[in-house]
């Protein structure tokens, strides 16, 4: 089976999770060398996972995904968590993006509880 062929469900899966506006999707970009996310300083512009299936050596097949905003609000921004949370239980991977400006909240301590429980 070639590099093509891997399906999804057999490829590493790495997915980026962070607050709205961390640079997660800035990161996605310069990690798959493609303007595969759009990056904006709107808060909420990444509404849905993103995914990217790629080979990364010496991984091999991998899927990158990049993920809505933990932090968002509202009835919408419940629906984009969840979204990310669905993504969370296909990870293999988990980086965690922190603006370095902001230091890390309550969100993103909620995700690094989520991910040591993923293991």
């Amino acid at each position: 089976m070639s590099l093509n062929e891997t399906p999804s469900g057999e490829r590493v899966h790495i997915s980026f999770f962070g607050n709205r506006n961390a640079g997660k999707s800035s990161l996605v970009n310069a990690f798959t060398n493609q303007e595969l996310a759009v990056v904006s300083k709107t808060l909420g512009t990444t509404t849905d996972p993103v995914k990217k299936a790629m080979e990364l050596l010496p991984i091999g097949p991998v899927v990158i995904i990049d993920t809505p905003g933990f932090d968002d609000v509202g009835e919408l921004g419940e629906k984009r968590i969840a979204k990310t949370k669905e993504v969370l239980g296909r990870t293999d991977y988990a980086v965690l993006v922190v603006d370095a400006t902001k230091g890390l909240d309550a969100h993103d301590q909620m995700l690094v509880n989520m991910f040591k429980e993923r293991s």
